[in-house]
């Protein structure tokens, strides 16, 4: 089985890989669609090919959002035999803006994987591929920092697994922007079994660097990023990538 991803948390990170923004929305529906060359999560190989994305969300005045978040996949994290998959992402969370420098964000979110549903060993043990997670963002600016930790088994990780990751935007000329991002994961080895085995305590998941681009009044954004990949629990290397996209934001 191809690697899938470890779980999701919200950042602010770039454009071209969007699923749901840390920083609190404005009241109403909003959404998102567009396109990458690659799907690289946490530094692992999502979809190696093309992928198309997009989400909605419903922000209250209340501060309750509540979302959905979509992507295709080249695999399918329970049948081998399948060589194209999709992801659902269904979140609810409370968004805050303290003042305009400072806000944050408390999320809970389901992973669901289309026609999906159990992972077994061969030696025997089961494990749910639908991956739950809840997480925090705290951001300060441009600066965001934020963390998730995964609250049950799943075929891809153990209850514990936690990530910590920092995202960092600056604003350039003619609506440039600068996005650098770093992540780290530490995993829970108490929980292994024949399924999910664990090497590293703590690892460097990934760390990005890119280029985005705001076409005003369109809606558009196009972006650029190079990814450094670090490790995942058994301590083996993701490869380095560079992945092109284009957002459109409604």
């Amino acid at each position: 089985m191809k690697p899938i991803v470890l779980f999701k948390i919200i950042s602010a990170v770039f454009v071209s890989s969007i699923s749901y923004s840390a920083v609190a929305a404005e009241t109403g529906l909003s959404g998102n669609i567009g396109v990458v060359t690659k799907y690289i999560y946490r530094g692992g190989i999502e979809n190696n090919d093309l992928a198309a994305q997009g989400g909605l969300e419903y922000a209250h005045k209340s501060g309750i959002h509540a979302g959905y978040w979509g992507s295709t996949l080249d695999y399918n994290p329970a049948k081998e035999d399948k060589a194209t998959g999709f992801e659902h992402d269904l979140y609810i969370a409370y968004a805050k803006q303290l003042n305009p420098d400072w806000s944050y964000r408390l999320q809970s979110t389901a992973y669901i994987y289309h026609n999906a549903n159990k992972v077994s060993a061969e030696q025997g043990g089961h494990r749910n591929v639908t991956t739950y997670d809840v997480s925090a963002a705290v951001n300060y600016k441009n600066l965001s920092l934020a963390t998730a930790v995964i609250v049950a088994d799943a075929s891809s990780s153990n209850a514990g697994d936690t990530y910590i990751s920092a995202a960092y935007s600056h604003p350039l000329v003619y609506d440039l922007s600068l996005n650098t991002s770093i992540g780290a994961t530490a995993y829970n080895h108490s929980h292994d079994d024949d399924i999910v085995t664990t090497s590293k305590d703590f690892t460097l998941s990934e760390a990005r660097l890119g280029l985005s681009k705001k076409f005003t009044n369109t809606g558009l954004v196009a972006s650029i990023d190079y990814i450094y990949g670090g490790k995942n629990r058994m301590g083996e290397d993701y490869k380095d990538h560079t992945v092109l996209g284009l957002n459109y934001q409604f």
